[in-house]
């Protein structure tokens, strides 16, 4: 996508992603990664909350055959409300392809609307 953003754009994403990325807390928080990998590896989203999430189609993979779709799968596999959108692009896709999430975003409200309706007429009975 080059020429997307102007030369001005991309200083000023280059300024903010400095003062934002490199304060106390972010820093303490890479220091940290690890250990909060450790403790958060087994975790999986509850099945009864839908969760969307955005990545890219990424080519590399661990050394036991996993990449992060695959990872996202395992995270997911109990959550059939949930789902992974897989789009082209760099680390930041909602700067470009913003339409697509909208749209994942709007389209899970709509059915998560849908299932809690459905589900407090079930209750209520």
């Amino acid at each position: 996508m080059d020429g997307t953003y102007s030369e001005e754009n991309l200083k000023m994403t280059e300024a903010i992603s400095a003062w934002k990325g490199y304060n106390k807390t972010v820093v303490n928080e890479t220091n940290e990664i690890e250990n909060n990998i450790r403790k958060t590896i087994n975790m999986k989203f509850p099945s009864s909350i839908p969760v969307l999430l955005f990545t890219t189609k990424e080519e590399k993979e661990t050394t036991n055959g996993k990449n992060s779709v695959t990872f996202y799968e395992t995270q997911l596999s109990n959550s059939p409300a949930s789902k992974i959108v897989i789009l082209e692009g760099h680390h930041y896709l909602h700067w470009t392809h913003y339409k697509e999430i909208s749209k994942a975003v709007s389209e899970l409200i709509k059915i998560s609307s849908s299932n809690l309706r459905k589900l407090a007429y079930e209750t209520s009975k």
